[in-house]
C-alpha cells in the first residue's frame, strides 16, 4: 500500500521546494519589464529576451527552458504545468493546461498494493518508468509562443542552450538535494555524468554542463515541440521509459494535446481574481477562501495582522479543502461543479459556521451539494517552480511548472529529467500520498487522464480591469495558501511586495487538523499563544511554499516591483 513519505523525505522535499538561503534579496523595482523566477539565471534568461524586444510570452518560455537546466530537480521539458497569460492589447486572459497525462495503458489499479514509500521514494508511482506521465512542457511552451510570442524559438532557447553547454554553478540547494537521491541518480547514465568521479552527490559550486540536454534544446529551437511527440526525441522518450519499466508508447506522445480552459474569474475583496481552473483545485480553493474572508473580516479591519487574521485564514481553507476531497478530478473525465461550489448562498451557509475565537474541525465546514459526495482527499503536487513576467506593453505571464518529486522519476531521456507525475494520482481510494493525504476515486489513473494539482498561477486585476499583481507558488498543498497570503498582504494590507513575500505564513489543509507554522520565519509568542487559545494544534515546518510575485502599479513611481522568495534565494531581473 502507498504510505505517507517518512519525515526524512519530507525534509528533502522542503529542500527542493524551498532551498536554504535565508537572506532577503534587495527589492526589484523596475520601470519597463520584470521577471521573477526562483533561480537568478532563469530570471536573467527571461530578461534577456525582453531586452531583445521579446514580449512576456517569449520571456516566460525562455525562463522555463532555463529552469529545466539550472534547477532540474524542480521542472523541465520532461514535465508539465499551467500557464495563465494576460494579453494587454485584447484585455483577455488565457489559460493553457499542459499538465502531464497518463499513458494509454494506465489502469485504475496499476499502483494498488504498491509497497510503502521508503526514505528515497522508491514506490512504483514515484521512481522509474511507470511513474512517468506523458510530458506536456514542450507542447505547452510551443503553444504559448505560437499564440502570443514574437521571437523565434531559436532566440527563446538560446539562454538555456548557453547554460547547458558552457556550464553553470551548482547551488548548495541542488547539491544537498542530490545527496538524498545520489544512488538513484547515478543509475542513469546522464545523471551519473553530473557527478565528479565517485562522488555520491553533486558539489555546491561545481560547474555542471549538460551536453545531451543542450542538443535537445537545440532541437526545440529548430523545430519546436514536434520532435518530442513524433520524432527522434519521442522515440528516445519511449525507449528510456520502457527501459525503466514504463508503458509509454509513441501513440501516447502523438496523442498529447495542450488544452485551453476557461480560467476561474471572480471578484473578491475589491479585486478581480483570475486563476487556475480544474484539474487544479488551487484556484478554486483561493476563491472560495476569499469569499469567506470578505464576510468574516470587516473592511475597516482588513489591514490588520495578528492571530485574528491567521485564525480566519486557517478556518477559510478547511471547507475548500473538503470540497477538493469530494469533487475534484480531471474535468475531461469527471464533472467538477465549480459554479455550484462557488455559489454565493453556499458560501454564506459555510461562513455562518465560523467562530472568531474557536478552531472548528474541518468536517464541520462540509457543505455537500448532494448525497453522492465522495469523501476522499486528492493528492498534491509537491515539487514545482513558479515564474512571473510583465513586459513593457503590459502583457503578463503567470506560469507554474513541475517534474513532481525531486528530480522527477530519477531517470532521463534525451538529457531531460522525466517526471513522476503519476504519483499525483490516487494509488487506491483512501491510500495516502507523499504528504499524508488520502486519494479518492475521481483521481484514480485512467488512459489520457491528468492528475489533480494544487498549482495556482494567478493574475489579479483592479476595478478598472488593469493587472495589479502576478503571483504563484511552489510547495505542494501549501501553494495556494502561500500565494493567497502574499496577495492579501500586498493588495489588502498594502505591504511592500518584498515584505509581503517575506512575511511569516501559516498553512491549514483540513486534514490533518493542524495549523502549520514556519520556524525560519517565526510568529511572535503572543500571536502563537492566541492561536493555541483558539484551539489550534500547531505543527512546525522549516519553511512555507516558495512564492514569486510582481506588483504592477498605475499611480507613478516604480511601475513594477518583482520579488523572488528569499526562502529559496532566487533573484528577479528586469529594467
Amino acid at each position: 500500500m502507498k504510505r505517507a513519505l517518512p519525515t526524512s523525505v519530507l525534509s528533502v522535499l522542503a529542500l527542493l521546494l524551498l532551498g536554504t538561503t535565508p537572506e532577503q534579496p534587495e527589492p526589484g523595482a523596475f520601470a519597463q519589464y520584470a521577471v521573477a523566477a526562483d533561480h537568478a539565471l532563469a530570471s536573467r534568461a527571461g530578461a534577456e529576451l525582453l531586452a531583445q524586444g521579446g514580449n512576456a510570452a517569449d520571456a516566460a518560455a525562455a525562463t522555463m527552458l532555463a529552469l529545466g537546466v539550472v534547477s532540474p530537480g524542480s521542472s523541465g521539458l520532461g514535465g508539465g504545468g499551467f500557464a495563465l497569460y494576460y494579453d494587454a492589447s485584447e484585455g483577455t486572459v488565457t489559460f493553457l493546461d499542459f499538465r502531464e497525462r497518463a499513458p494509454g495503458a494506465a489502469t485504475a489499479d496499476m499502483f494498488e498494493g504498491q509497497p510503502p514509500a521508503d526514505d528515497r521514494a522508491t514506490a512504483p508511482s514515484q521512481y522509474g518508468g511507470l511513474a512517468t506521465g506523458v510530458p506536456g512542457e514542450p507542447a505547452g511552451i510551443d503553444e504559448l509562443v505560437r499564440r502570443f510570442g514574437s521571437k523565434s524559438r531559436a532566440d527563446i532557447a538560446a539562454p538555456a542552450i548557453r547554460y547547458a553547454e558552457e556550464g553553470f554553478e551548482v547551488t548548495e540547494y541542488i547539491a544537498k538535494l542530490s545527496s538524498f537521491f545520489g544512488d538513484q541518480m547515478r543509475r542513469d547514465p546522464v545523471m551519473r555524468s553530473w557527478f565528479e568521479g565517485d562522488a555520491s552527490a553533486l558539489r555546491g559550486g561545481q560547474t555542471l554542463r549538460m551536453p545531451e540536454l543542450a542538443r535537445t534544446l537545440r532541437a526545440f529551437g529548430s523545430r519546436g515541440a514536434a520532435p518530442f511527440y513524433r520524432g527522434a526525441i519521442a522515440r528516445e522518450i519511449v525507449r528510456q521509459n520502457r527501459r525503466n519499466g514504463g508503458v509509454m508508447t509513441m501513440a501516447d506522445l502523438a496523442d498529447y494535446r495542450v488544452v485551453e480552459r476557461e480560467p476561474l474569474d471572480v471578484r473578491r475583496v475589491g479585486y478581480r481574481w483570475v486563476t487556475a481552473p480544474p484539474p487544479s483545485a488551487g484556484g478554486y480553493t483561493m476563491l472560495a477562501s476569499l469569499g469567506l474572508l470578505e464576510r468574516w473580516i470587516p473592511e475597516a479591519r482588513r489591514g490588520e495582522a495578528g492571530a485574528e487574521l491567521l485564525h480566519a485564514f486557517a478556518e477559510s481553507w478547511k471547507g475548500p479543502f473538503w470540497d477538493r476531497a469530494s469533487y475534484f478530478g480531471d474535468p475531461d473525465h469527471v464533472d467538477v461543479p465549480v459554479d455550484a461550489l462557488l455559489d454565493d448562498a453556499r458560501i454564506a451557509r459555510r461562513a455562518a459556521r465560523f467562530r472568531p475565537t474557536l478552531s472548528i474541525p474541518f468536517e464541520w465546514y462540509a457543505t455537500p451539494l448532494g448525497p453522492e459526495d465522495r469523501a476522499a482527499t486528492q493528492p498534491d503536487n509537491p515539487g514545482t517552480s513558479h515564474l512571473c513576467v510583465v513586459d513593457a506593453e503590459g502583457n503578463v505571464a503567470s506560469i507554474t511548472t513541475t517534474v513532481n518529486l525531486p528530480f522527477g522519476a530519477r531517470y532521463t531521456a534525451a538529457g531531460m529529467v522525466m517526471n513522476d507525475e503519476m504519483d499525483d494520482f490516487a494509488s487506491e481510494v483512501g491510500e495516502q500520498n507523499a504528504f499524508g493525504l488520502p486519494g479518492g476515486a475521481a483521481n484514480l489513473p485512467a488512459p489520457g487522464k491528468r492528475p489533480v494539482s494544487t498549482m495556482t498561477p494567478t493574475i489579479v486585476l483592479d476595478e478598472g480591469d488593469r493587472p495589479v499583481l502576478c503571483v504563484g507558488a511552489a510547495g505542494g498543498s501549501r501553494i495556494v495558501t502561500a500565494a493567497q497570503q502574499v496577495a492579501w498582504h500586498t493588495l489588502i494590507r498594502g505591504l511592500d511586495p518584498n515584505e509581503a513575500v517575506a512575511f511569516p505564513r501559516v498553512h491549514h489543509q483540513g486534514a490533518p487538523n493542524r495549523l502549520r507554522i514556519e520556524t525560519e520565519r517565526p510568529l511572535d509568542a503572543e500571536t502563537l499563544d492566541r492561536l493555541v487559545a483558539r484551539g489550534h494544534e500547531l505543527e512546525e515546518v522549516e519553511h512555507s511554499a516558495i512564492v514569486q510575485a510582481i506588483r504592477i502599479r498605475h499611480d507613478g513611481g516604480a511601475r513594477l516591483v518583482a520579488v523572488s522568495d528569499p526562502r529559496k534565494g532566487g533573484l528577479p531581473a528586469g529594467e
